[in-house]
């Protein structure tokens, strides 16, 4: 009875220490999970006013220590929109073909740091906004509204399809890093394609 009763205790023992270091692990992979990069689709859509179509979309995005260190240190940081027409299949051809094989349409949007406000900056398409904090800041980097695309195909609503694409464009980084950044994944930033919807009428958003 006395050996059995230590066997229990023992028992005891290490099934606390497992459940420990399961606790210990547990915190370290949601440490290591708030600080992992990457950007991530929420919606993508679109409104068809013939000549043109408007595009709106939300995503998260959320950059690692390296990249938000080099933010800090005065690099700013290019994020590309990108829409591409996959409908009507044969003019959505002919446009890759004339393009290039790129993207139908492009808009960058630039992420910084100012350290004496110690603010952050967006600037696009000429318009500068000013954030308080990161997530301020990522929060708007994630959200588009309006991006006028395809101006003057008179697309209808029924003919059209396209995806969209939200990621760090390190072409546009100064050389230096550029080549140092090379084969990196931290600074790899992809949401990767994501089909388009169309948007229902009591969805639409004023023009801001």
């Amino acid at each position: 009875m006395v050996s059995f009763t230590r066997y229990f205790a023992r028992l005891q023992l290490n099934l606390a220490a497992w459940l420990r270091l399961f606790l210990l692990l547990a915190g370290l992979m949601g440490a290591l999970g708030t600080h992992a990069a990457g950007i991530k689709t929420i919606k993508t859509e679109a409104d068809i006013l013939p000549p043109r179509i408007e595009l709106f979309a939300r995503f998260t995005v959320s950059l690692n220590p390296e990249l938000d260190e080099a933010l800090r240190n005065g690099l700013t940081l290019p994020f590309v929109y990108e829409f591409k027409l996959t409908k009507p299949r044969l003019y959505a051809w002919y446009r890759q073909v004339a393009e290039g094989f790129g993207p139908n349409a492009t808009a960058t949007h630039r992420l910084s740091f100012q350290p004496l406000t110690k603010q952050y900056r967006i600037a696009a398409a000429g318009v500068v906004r000013h954030f308080n904090s990161l997530d301020e800041a990522l929060t708007a980097l994630g959200t588009l509204k309006n991006w006028v695309v395809m101006d003057g195909a008179d697309l209808q609503s029924e003919d059209f399809a396209g995806k969209l694409r939200l990621r760090l464009d390190g072409s546009q980084l100064p050389k230096a890093f550029q080549l140092s950044t090379i084969g990196n994944t931290n600074w790899q930033l992809e949401s990767g394609w994501s089909e388009i919807q169309l948007r229902r009428p009591a969805e639409t958003e004023p023009v801001q």
